[in-house]
């Protein structure tokens, strides 16, 4: 009986082993291609663009819970985001359980950031091994995907999509469905709700649940997959019954982002549509959507310079070059093989030829399906054009890479496992003596494949620019303290130059994120920036910055700000002119931050009228 019980617990142990050691590889691969010896953990690894909207939310977290409502931010009326929709919840979830640990939110952008490279790890192990891919390279290949250069284009400027962990458990479901398997499975036994606590049922229902609340994009694009792969399915078997199967995952996945997008409705409701807000244009299908060469070529700042350099070329002077999107080499050889692989079937009217066992013909088959099927909608001027004719809401195609990518992986682990077999097996039956020959040749391979995927996917670090990031932070810290030190709680500070929030074209190198810096290190005053544009009361207190100052002052008056900052970089004379008038109109002396960039003026005996 223990004997039996210490097998029983060296299989347990094995069946958890590749998982753990992906995890740990993919992480150890990030700390040292990323050099994450040398950094302050807590400055955001992204100080600028998109990244400071991603830190005011983490901030909001930390302070009220949620994300929805801020109220020192568009000040006097706070910024309600709910003017925003969106079903990405899971990870707004995620930073409120991070809060427990830390109080400062560019250490929870950071860990959140690094936490993406194991789960995307772990989750990958599970695809692929599902797909048939051995433990071995599954392991490898898991790593490779964690370290899409996907994961560092968005970075934490879009650290929710960098956030894909939840891709390879979503496409393990369309996986089942592509190859004939049930969604869906009853207890035999049993009677009521018992019956369908099976974990089948679990899998299916929890992996689209995760992917509905974790990214609206990933959510239609695994439908778009699931729907082609369902009817493909019908087709080939003339069966309803798995049809319907996967029409009910289907319908999971739309009730999920429903519940998850309710509370922005209900806003909506009480409030009216904001008509400013997630302004789409049709024409965006095409200009967010990927290219074959964009995906092929090398990651943009990748450490071979030459690769660097034909990158950089290459998005200057050739049209559309979207988010940059990039599979790797490994990735990349996987695609090739799979469109080929199509082509052939194709041309061959469906019997190939192939020299290999029905099973692996099989998959490399089901994986170019659905490889061309996310091609064929997400490249420039395919399928997601004609959806934009409809006003469809998804309008950056190319974020479908990822989703590519893992297919992509998938094919080159299969085929790797055929090479390495040859490779080593002399006879039909394999016996002991061969397995460990295959161990000798495919351990080589995935350490191979690690190496491979840490130099050619993770871009080189620049130091310069990491020591700018926090020399800018640690600017603007200290100039949010001085500006809380001259000035009572909780009163308002109106900012200099107005720009809309959010998404509205930079003014004079000044994007509408730089807005809110200041806000991201004070804790006791309001700002006037950040409020969610559209409705009147916000786009009311943005106007006045273009009054001139005795008027300006005047509205200030009105609600009781206490001081003005200038962020000289919004004007092409550095600020000089409405510096010099504010001064002059206040009498008040100005106050500079560390890089000279933001300027504050107290208004603490109130306005003075010109």
């Amino acid at each position: 009986m223990r004997t039996l019980d210490r097998l029983s617990l060296r299989l347990a142990t094995w069946r958890w082993l590749p998982y753990a050691t992906a995890a740990v590889l993919s992480l150890a691969a990030l700390w040292i291609g990323f050099d994450l010896w040398h950094v302050d953990w807590t400055v955001p690894f992204w100080y600028s663009g998109d990244a400071l909207a991603v830190a005011s939310h983490f901030k909001t977290v930390i302070e009220t819970g949620w994300f929805t409502y801020q109220p020192d931010l568009g000040a006097p009326y706070g910024q309600r985001y709910n003017d925003y929709p969106q079903a990405d919840n899971l990870n707004f979830i995620a930073a409120n359980l991070l809060r427990v640990f830390s109080g400062q939110f560019g250490v929870l952008m950071n860990v959140y950031f690094v936490l993406g490279f194991p789960l995307a790890a772990l989750t990958a192990v599970w695809f692929l091994r599902r797909v048939g891919v051995s433990r071995t390279l599954s392991v490898a290949l898991a790593v490779v995907y964690s370290l899409a250069p996907y994961h560092f284009i968005k970075g934490e400027g879009h650290l929710f999509l960098a956030q894909y962990f939840v891709v390879p458990l979503a496409l393990g479901i369309v996986w089942r469905v592509a190859t004939g398997r049930g969604l869906w499975r009853l207890r035999p036994t049993g009677s009521g709700p018992v019956r369908v606590l099976t974990l089948r049922n679990a899998a299916t229902l929890g992996s689209f649940v995760l992917i509905a609340t974790a990214s609206s994009y990933y959510t239609v694009f695994v439908a778009l997959l699931l729907a082609v792969a369902g009817v493909s399915r019908l087709w080939r078997t003339r069966r309803w019954r798995p049809f319907w199967g996967a029409a009910a995952a289907g319908g999971v996945l739309v009730v999920t982002m429903a519940i998850n997008l309710l509370p922005d409705l209900l806003y909506r409701l009480q409030n009216g549509v904001n008509d400013a807000v997630l302004v789409r244009s049709p024409p965006e299908a095409e200009l967010y959507s990927f290219k074959l060469a964009a995906l092929l070529l090398p990651t943009p700042g990748h450490r071979f310079e030459p690769f660097a350099t034909l990158r950089a070329l290459y998005d200057a002077h050739y049209p559309l070059p979207s988010e940059q999107p990039v599979l790797g080499i490994i990735a990349s050889a996987g695609l090739i093989a799979l469109l080929v692989a199509a082509l052939h079937l194709l041309l061959s009217a469906g019997r190939p030829g192939w020299r290999t066992t029905r099973s692996l013909a099989r998959r490399l088959s089901i994986l170019a399906g659905l490889a061309l099927t996310a091609f064929l909608f997400a490249t420039v001027g395919g399928f997601s054009t004609f959806l934009s004719f409809v006003d469809f809401p998804i309008r950056s195609w190319n974020r479908m890479a990822i989703l590519l990518a893992l297919l992509s992986l998938a094919a080159v682990g299969l085929l790797l496992d055929r090479l390495v077999r040859r490779a080593v097996l002399r006879r039909r039956a394999a016996t002991r003596r061969s397995s460990a020959r295959r161990w000798v040749v495919a351990v080589p391979l995935a350490v191979v494949l690690v190496v491979l995927a840490t130099w050619d996917q993770i871009p080189a670090v620049d130091q310069s620019a990491r020591a700018a990031a926090v020399a800018s932070f640690d600017s603007d810290q200290r100039f949010a303290e001085d500006v809380e030190a001259a000035v009572p709680a909780d009163c308002i500070v109106y900012q200099l130059p107005y720009i809309a929030f959010p998404e509205s074209p930079p003014v004079n190198g000044m994007t509408d994120t730089d807005e809110l810096r200041p806000f991201l290190h004070s804790d006791s005053v309001r700002w006037t920036a950040g409020g969610i544009k559209g409705r009147p009361e916000v786009d009311e207190v943005g106007s006045w910055s273009s009054l001139p100052v005795p008027e300006l002052l005047q509205k200030l008056d009105g609600i009781d700000a206490c001081g003005v900052v200038v962020d000289t970089a919004g004007y092409a004379d550095r600020g000089a002119d409405v510096l010099g008038q504010l001064q002059q109109t206040t009498g008040a002396s100005p106050e500079r931050s560390d890089d000279g960039r933001f300027v504050f003026l107290s208004l603490a005996g109130g306005p003075q009228q010109g």
